[in-house]
């Protein structure tokens, strides 16, 4: 019976230690995010005439990551941002090789647009960058290529197609 505890005591210490390092993995500061390593669900968003190809931001560590750290971005796609509840978003263009139109989207409309937002400076610091935000909450971002936006307007209808994910 002693020696049953004994094991039992042993194997339940190696749980928690493995459980333990585990966790650290996971939450590793150190970790880095890269475009290599987040995966992103794909879905598609049209307004008007134009649809758009995209890769959705669902989760923190995917919205941080954005379109940060790729050379470029195929024509008529983008990443949409998913921000449930709706907020105030404020973004930065960290790890930005190339300009962007940031359109923002409340309950289906447009409700704001920054359009040809430049990627940084080489050598910008962090903590320099300029930031970007709507005159209202939003519950979607978009980003696409640069000029992309320029036919669209505030109060243009925006429809998420295949949005079970969003």
């Amino acid at each position: 019976m002693k020696s049953k505890l004994i094991s039992f005591g042993i194997l339940s210490a190696l749980v928690i230690v493995a459980g333990f390092g585990v966790n650290q993995i996971k939450t590793n500061p150190r970790t880095t995010l890269s475009a290599e390593t987040v995966q992103y669900a794909r879905s598609a968003v049209r307004i008007g005439d134009k649809t758009f190809s995209v890769e959705l931001a669902l989760t923190p560590e995917q919205q941080s990551l954005g379109l940060g750290e790729r050379d470029s971005l195929a024509k008529n796609s983008g990443m949409l941002f998913v921000f449930k509840p709706a907020g105030q978003e404020t973004f930065w263009m960290k790890d930005m090789r190339f300009d962007l139109d940031m359109v923002w989207i409340a309950e289906g409309k447009i409700v704001d647009i920054s359009r040809h937002v430049p990627a940084p400076k080489e050598g910008m610091k962090t903590e320099n960058l300029p930031t970007y935000s709507p005159n209202s909450e939003v519950d979607y971002v978009l980003e696409i290529n640069s000029g992309e936006a320029d036919e669209m307007n505030i109060g243009d209808r925006v429809e998420v197609v295949n949005s079970s994910q969003v």
